[in-house]
């Protein structure tokens, strides 16, 4: 898992994030750093247009690659803050880091999980397993429904390959999915010998922890098989 450290370059605190990228080095962790390019000695960047489009281009290919972002919430940083709505804005993870107070709702709002403590911040980090992304939901009061087709898994009893369509309908609160990781998350199933119950069963419950939504819907329409079709249904 790669994971990019945001906090405040240029106003000084840049060894806060070399501190946080060490530890999580030491955890295993794959550290994206932005660092290698500091860029923290420049006093004034409004004379320095050229400079800024490229400080800007580097960070945002390593938003790109990252598949977790932490944000160190003790210092005001416009570029942090900048890469963190970006980042989560395409689904990925945003872990606050937050050992103080803090006197701005952004991060919380945009945050997937904020922690007090490193080791919070080591645990939150080690528990992100599942490839279901979500973004913050600024679309107002609506309802989505996603349709997979390509779904497959195995059938234990028999030991051949299930395959069928998965039909996602939900109302979200605060979060919706980043529907192009569902992709990966179904693929996920391809070799697990799963009946077809348990199969909607763990869509589910995975789709409804990473979202929390006002409801949703799940169903799996599976092939024929032995002259019978089956289509499975969880609501709630």
């Amino acid at each position: 898992m790669k994971v990019m450290v945001c906090g405040s370059i240029g106003y000084g605190h840049k060894d806060e994030i070399r501190k946080i990228q060490e530890i999580l080095r030491r955890e295993g962790l794959d550290i994206l750093d932005q660092l290698e390019w500091d860029y923290s000695h420049i006093d004034d960047f409004r004379d320095n247009e050229e400079i800024c489009a490229e400080i800007v281009r580097r960070d945002l290919e390593l938003c790109e690659k990252a598949d977790v972002i932490v944000l160190i919430a003790k210092h005001p940083s416009f570029g942090a803050m900048a890469e963190v709505v970006v980042s989560a804005m395409k689904g990925k993870p945003i872990v606050v880091f937050c050992p103080e107070k803090l006197k701005s709702p952004w991060p919380i709002y945009f945050a997937s999980r904020v922690v007090r403590s490193v080791d919070e911040l080591v645990r939150a980090l080690k528990e992100i397993k599942t490839p279901i992304r979500t973004i913050p939901n600024v679309y107002s009061d609506h309802e989505a429904e996603f349709t997979y087709t390509k779904f497959t898994c195995i059938c234990p009893v028999t030991g051949l390959r299930d395959t069928g369509t998965i039909k996602i309908r939900y109302k979200p609160k605060d979060r919706i999915l980043e529907y192009e990781s569902l992709d990966t998350y179904f693929k996920s199933f391809a070799d697990r010998k799963m009946h077809h119950e348990a199969v909607v069963c763990k869509i589910f419950s995975d789709i409804y922890q990473a979202l929390k939504p006002e409801w949703l819907e799940v169903v799996a329409e599976f092939e024929e098989r032995s002259g019978v079709k089956a289509v499975i249904r969880k609501r709630a």
